[in-house]
Order: C-alpha cells, then sequence, then structure tokens
C-alpha cells in the first residue's frame, strides 16, 4: 500500500471531511434545537456507556455505578474505556455527549481512511478505478438510518473504526511477504477481537476474516494462521465468559441473559422460532429494503458486495463482509427488542454491506473505462436511492433526543432536586435507564440488571418476572433497599403499584422512542418484606419459590415450557398476621415442581407448603433419590386473603433426596417450601 502524494492526501482527508462533518450538522442541528441547547441523545442506552464510563474513570472498570460491583450488561466492553479520557478531561454531565460526538466524527473519518487504503487500485486497470477512493466516504454516510445511528453516542461508530482497521490488517497480512506475514496474521488477530469487544455480534465477521487469513497464508501454515488469526477472539470471549460467571453466576452476559428469546423459559420452541422470524422479516423489509431505497433499489448494494466476492482481489475481504453482514443480522433477530429503537441493532450489518459495496464498486471499476462507468452509474444510484430518507431520519433523531432530554433527563433533574430540598434518596430502582442515575448521582438498581447489582441475578429474575425481581430486593439489608422508584408503570404491575406510592410524574408528548409516555416517581414501602436472613421456627431446609438464588441453591426445577409462570401476592400471614409478601410459580395440572434437599440430618419430618387462596386441588408428593412412590395429597377449598399451608409427613429424608410435587387436580400456585422437624 503506496502512500499518496502529501497535496493529494490532504485534498483527500478535506473531502473526506466535507461529507462526514455535513452529515453530523445535519443530525445534530435539529436536535439540539428540540432539546433546547443540552447536548442531545436519542437513546437512554447513550446515558448507560456514560455511566460505564464514568465509573471507569473512577476506577471502577466493567461498573455501571461504582459500589455496584461488576456488569456484565454494557453492550460494548470497549466503548466506555475510550469515552472516560473525555469524562478526566472535563466533559461531565450531558455534554460527555459532546466527546462522544467529536470521537464519532474522528472515527468515521478513520473509517474513511481505511476504506481509501483498502479501494488503492493495484495492477492492470489501475487508472480506470482511482476515482473509488474518492467517494468512499459518501458509503460511510450514505444511509440515513446507519447515521442515525453513527452520531446516536452509541459505539456503533467506533464499531467503524475498528472495522476499517481490522479489514486493513487483514489486507497487510495478505500482502506481507513470509518474513512478516506472521506479525500482521497476528494483528488482524486482534483487531478482529477488538471488533468482538465493541459489539458481541461482529463475531460473525470476526471468524470468517480469521478463515480470510489463514487462506492468504501462502508457504506458511495455514493451521498457524488460523490460530493466530482466531485465538485472541476466542481468549477474549473465554475470559469474558470467566468473568462472567466468577462475577454474576452467569456465563453468558446480562444483555444476553435479558434480551435473548431463547432466555425466555415460558415460549415453547415453536414460539420462538415464530418470534425470530418476526424479528428477521422486520429486519429484511426495514433495514435491508427500505433503509436502501425500497424494493426498486435496495439490491444494488448488496449486488456491489457479490461483485467484489467475485473478484480474486477483493473476495477475501467481500466474503466475510457478506458473511458478517447477513450473519450478524441472524444473530440480532434473537433479540427480542431487535424491531425497537430505529433498528440500532442493524447498524452494523449495515456497515459491513457499505464497505462491501465500496469494495465491488472498485473490482468492477478495474475492469477498464466501460466497466468503470457502469460501476459508477451503479453506485451513483445505489448511493442515491436512500437519500430520500435523510429527512425522516434526521426529524426521528431530534425527536427521540427531545423525549430523552424530556423524560429521561427531566427524572433526573426532579431526583436531584428532591435530595436539595428533602433527605437525599439513598438509592433508586429503575428499569434499564442510564440518564437518571448519572445525571441525577443518586445510586441505582436497575431491576432489569444490565447495570448488575452485586452479582444477584436481577437480569434473568426480571425475564421470569417481576415478582422474582422483589424476591431479590427481599434478600438486601432495609438500608440497602432502593427508597425511591422511577419506573413506567404498565412495565412494573406487581412492584409499583404494591411498594410504591406515587409523588411524582413527567409525561411527554410526541413519544418515538421512551418505552412509555409516563415515567413515575415513587416512594417505597417495602414493609411486607421479610427481614433478610430471616427463618422459620423449626424449619431445617426451606426453598423459597421464584428466589432465583435458593432455586438454584436446591436445584430447583420448574415445569418449562408454558408452566412455571412466576407470580407474587402480599396476604396476611395467618388469621390476624401482618401482610407478607411471597413470590412463587404456577405450577400447571399434570406437570410438576422439584428440587433437592440440603445438607440435613436425616429422619422423619414434614413438608410445609406454602399457597395462596382458591379452589380444591390434588398433589402428588414423592420424595427419594430414586423414582419412589407418590403420596396423593388432597387440598380443600383455602380463604383468598390468607396465606395457606399444606403439611405433608414424610417418614424418612436425607440430604440430597430429590423432592418432586406434580399437581394432580387443579394449578397448584407454590410459594414457599419447608422442611420442618414433627
Amino acid at each position: 500500500m503506496r502512500r499518496p502524494p502529501r497535496t493529494r492526501l490532504l485534498l483527500w482527508h478535506a473531502s473526506a471531511a466535507l461529507p462526514v462533518l455535513g452529515a453530523a450538522a445535519a443530525f445534530y442541528g435539529p436536535a439540539l434545537a428540540r432539546t433546547g441547547g443540552a447536548w442531545p441523545a436519542p437513546l437512554d442506552d447513550v446515558y448507560i456507556h456514560f455511566g460505564f464510563a464514568r465509573a471507569a474513570a473512577l476506577g471502577h472498570p466493567f461498573s455501571w455505578i461504582p459500589g455496584n460491583g461488576y456488569s456484565s450488561g454494557g453492550t460494548s466492553l470497549t466503548y466506555p474505556l475510550v469515552l472516560a479520557p473525555g469524562y478526566l478531561l472535563g466533559f461531565r454531565g450531558a455534554w460527555l455527549g459532546l466527546f462522544a460526538a467529536l470521537l464519532a466524527c474522528a472515527a468515521l473519518l478513520d473509517l474513511c481512511r481505511s476504506l481509501r487504503l483498502l479501494l488503492e487500485p493495484r495492477g492492470p486497470g489501475a487508472a480506470s478505478a482511482r476515482w473509488v477512493g474518492w467517494v468512499a466516504p459518501l458509503f460511510v454516510v450514505a444511509v440515513p438510518l446507519l447515521d442515525w445511528s453513527w452520531f446516536s453516542g452509541m459505539e456503533v461508530a467506533l464499531l467503524g473504526a475498528v472495522l476499517g482497521r481490522a479489514l486493513v490488517a487483514v489486507r497487510r497480512a495478505e500482502l506481507a511477504p513470509p518474513p512478516r506475514r506472521p506479525a500482521e496474521q497476528l494483528r488482524a488477530g486482534l483487531l478482529a477481537a477488538l471488533l468482538v469487544a465493541t459489539r458481541p455480534e461482529a463475531i460473525a465477521l470476526a471468524a470468517p476474516l480469521a478463515v480470510a487469513v489463514a487462506h492468504a497464508a501462502g508457504s506458511l501454515s495455514a493451521a498457524a494462521a488460523l490460530a493466530r488469526a482466531s485465538l485472541p477472539t476466542a481468549l477474549l470471549l473465554g475470559a469474558q465468559a470467566a468473568a462472567n460467571r466468577a462475577f454474576t453466576g452467569e456465563w453468558g452476559a446480562a444483555g444476553a441473559v435479558r434480551k435473548l428469546i431463547l432466555s425466555n423459559p415460558y415460549p415453547a420452541p415453536l414460539e420462538k422460532a415464530v418470534e425470530v422470524i418476526k424479528n428477521l422479516a422486520a429486519l429484511r423489509v426495514q433495514a435491508l429494503e427500505s433503509a436502501l431505497g425500497g424494493p426498486s433499489w435496495a439490491f444494488l448494494l448488496p449486488l456491489l458486495g457479490v461483485v467484489a466476492a467475485l473478484d480474486r482481489r477483493s473476495r477475501r475481504l467481500a466474503v466475510p463482509l457478506l458473511l458478517g453482514a447477513y450473519g450478524s443480522l441472524l444473530l440480532v433477530a434473537l433479540n427480542a427488542t431487535a424491531r425497537y429503537q430505529n433498528l440500532r441493532y442493524a447498524a452494523p450489518a449495515l456497515a459491513m454491506l457499505l464497505v462491501a459495496a465500496a469494495l465491488g464498486t472498485e473490482a468492477l471499476a478495474r475492469r477498464g473505462r466501460l466497466a468503470a462507468g457502469v460501476a459508477a452509474a451503479i453506485a451513483l444510484a445505489a448511493l442515491a436511492a436512500p437519500s430520500p430518507w435523510f429527512a425522516r431520519q434526521i426529524d426521528h433523531f431530534a425527536r427521540s433526543s427531545a423525549n430523552i432530554a424530556g423524560q429521561h433527563v427531566e427524572v433526573a433533574r426532579r431526583l436531584a432536586a428532591r435530595a436539595r430540598q428533602h433527605r437525599a434518596p439513598r438509592r433508586v430502582l429503575l428499569g434499564d435507564a442510564g440518564a437518571i442515575p448519572y445525571l441525577s448521582g443518586i445510586p441505582a438498581i436497575d431491576g432489569l440488571g444490565l447495570g448488575g447489582y452485586r452479582g444477584m441475578p436481577f437480569a434473568r429474575a426480571s425475564v421470569h418476572g417481576v415478582p422474582a425481581v422483589v424476591e431479590l430486593i427481599e434478600r438486601l439489608d432495609a438500608a440497602e433497599r432502593p427508597d425511591v422508584f422511577a419506573l413506567y408503570p404498565s412495565w412494573w404491575a406487581g412492584l409499583a403499584d404494591v411498594f410504591g406510592r406515587r409523588v411524582d410524574a413527567v409525561k411527554i408528548e410526541d413519544n418515538v422512542m421512551c418505552a412509555a409516555d409516563e415515567k413515575v416517581i415513587y416512594e417505597a414501602d417495602w414493609s411486607a418484606l421479610a427481614p433478610p436472613g430471616e427463618r422459620r421456627a423449626g424449619a431445617v431446609d426451606e426453598v423459597d419459590i421464584a428466589d432465583l438464588i435458593d432455586e438454584r441453591a436446591h436445584g430447583y426445577s420448574f415445569p418449562s415450557p408454558r408452566g412455571g409462570w412466576v407470580v407474587g401476592a402480599v396476604l396476611r400471614d395467618g388469621a390476624g398476621g401482618a401482610p407478607r409478601f411471597d413470590a412463587g410459580r404456577l405450577i400447571p395440572e399434570g406437570r410438576e415442581q422439584s428440587f433437592a434437599i440440603g445438607a440435613v440430618a436425616g429422619g422423619p419430618a414434614v413438608l410445609a407448603l406454602r399457597t395462596d387462596g382458591g379452589g380444591p386441588i390434588a398433589l402428588g408428593v414423592a420424595v427419594g433419590r430414586g423414582e419412589g412412590g407418590e403420596a396423593r395429597v388432597e387440598v380443600p377449598e383455602r380463604p383468598a386473603d390468607r396465606w395457606s399451608e399444606i403439611r405433608v409427613p414424610l417418614r424418612d429424608v436425607a440430604p440430597g433426596d430429590l423432592v418432586r410435587i406434580r399437581s394432580i387436580q387443579g394449578t397448584f400456585r407454590s410459594f414457599h417450601v419447608w422442611l420442618l422437624r414433627p
């Protein structure tokens, strides 16, 4: 890759800056007007990144809020670390967004530079293809849907820069002489790992890039080349999984636990497949068709990518790019939120597709003057086709920024004002809301689990149901429990309405981005929760159903799919007792739950099962290490205003015995199990 003359290089940089900075101004200008001068962020997730960046700057990397501990909920490992210097340089509060915007522009210019290097013509036909490098920046900003994500403050622009450098590294590994080739192969592998660290679905590109490096090994060992190009990514994923397991008890990241359709225990496989197909259909129509100019024009960019894949010089990059683009969309389709937030999860695929199209334009232009004219015509049509969407995407960016400023930022302002006027809240309970804790400075617990809190499984609990989240809060000391909520009532039925008293609310108009028009501030009342660590007199073992920590400790199993749904209630504990919360699971007729008895002394015992009101049911209870006999237990009708208890005498129990409770007649609402000595 030869260095062009200095004057031509300066002219190219100036020509690249014009479309990138022009697009940035087009998006930021109207958004600034909508937010009243506050730096715009069209997604609240931007502030989640800012929270991780602030924590990293303060010496707590991979933590959402200092003191909350390790969090696997950040969608990008690298982006907060890149933002952290901005926080240290004085870009505080919402103005860290300005630093993110400067970073985005620099990253996109770096992607343009990488494209220029990749499109530098070599050999026969070079003269007819030199113009392609000059129009490379247009490929970067031609798709308004992608521009929305480039300038959103999320990690997409950084991913673009890393993408460009990774591709250049693969090209250099291909062209390097044998003595230098191993070092270039390793460099390509490290940049591929950085891609995955920046966006996890980039694994769909990193894997075929490693194969491309091995394919270009030439006289060197292909196996060794594959190892150099793939081991950094494998080691990164292994280290990340090990850290997740060590600090959270989960191998996967919190985002995967919370958002992946496959993580939901309730739907049947066919129902999950239908959701994935719906996501794929939406992504195809909206991201790969409408966003690229509609059905009459959307085929042009993929067509240019196919041209690159058929070209001998560019196929080692084009084939991985096409596989990465469509493979990442397949991965994204597993995300339950793939169809929302302006299709931001499709942005990496669009970026890969545009780079492949640029390579195809150069490959076709190299075929001679006539082919260069055809390449120019196709490229011009492909780049112009999405342009009618610019006005709509710029307007959507501005309205979304106004939504976030009007709701999340305003809630943060009001909570900060309450802290100044009254006793400062010790902790606020949120649902995946980044601006509120970041801008108010109030510690928080994310009820959806993406923020992480001392290794507790809030992410998985939120998938199982709101009462399972309450069970985890019950484990906290009273002084540690959130005393303020900032929640969407419709998302948190059974928590906000049961344990909260509404004190304020922020409602926005023209909502295009927030999960609901109104976010409500509540004061908490946890008086119905048990003190943490409370033990029942005479109990030698217990399983708190729907408390995921307790369930895991006892190897608890519930009927899944289509069973085991989490429910919660606050009922009187006995005829004259105080109201007490408990969560449980629904065991449908003909299905069973099971758990293993803990470390207890062997001997006779009584199994005490807590349930709530309802009509007569019948249970089958079996205890033992094998398939022992089942005792039938008839349960009469129970009052609706209090907890009821079913007692089952057991002749002998031992540590590790499996207890199976089957619902023979009716649905069993199982809330708590105690093992008592008679």
